[in-house]
């Protein structure tokens, strides 16, 4: 399980990117997958995702048993089309089972991406990967 782990968390962090909107920085896993499903893990089944439509978007984690602990947090990036400008907003969510953020781009605004990192802990184990979707995704 270990180098399983430690797999998924060097792709994702071969493929980090930080990128700076409105002078705060952006952490953004441009070639990671927009899912991962029914991977295995400590006994059970990790499911994690990042979805993004014209104008939402939102990211899932879950374990198929309870686990010690569980998060998912996502940034998401829209485009104002009256100001011409980019807005972000970040979101973390954490639970024993499953964890959801969602996110809805203010009026007049439409989808960019989304970027999240999925954890899951259990009996001493560790779980990380990171999901993106995008318009082009």
């Amino acid at each position: 399980m270990k180098s399983f782990k430690k797999s998924i968390l060097a792709a994702g962090l071969a493929l980090a990117v930080i990128t700076t909107i409105g002078g705060t920085a952006v952490f953004a896993a441009v070639n990671a997958p927009k899912s991962f499903n029914d991977i295995p893990f400590a006994g059970s089944y990790v499911t994690a995702k990042s979805e993004m439509y014209y104008n939402t978007a939102y990211a899932y984690t879950s374990y198929g048993n309870y686990a010690d602990s569980l998060s998912v947090e996502s940034t998401y990036i829209y485009w104002d089309n009256l100001r011409g400008t980019y807005g972000t907003q970040v979101k973390k969510a954490g639970h024993y089972k499953s964890a959801r953020v969602d996110f809805v781009a203010p009026a007049g605004c439409k989808s960019v991406n989304i970027s999240s990192t999925h954890k899951v802990a259990k009996n001493y184990q560790s779980w990380t990967a990171y999901t993106f979707d995008d318009k082009e995704a």
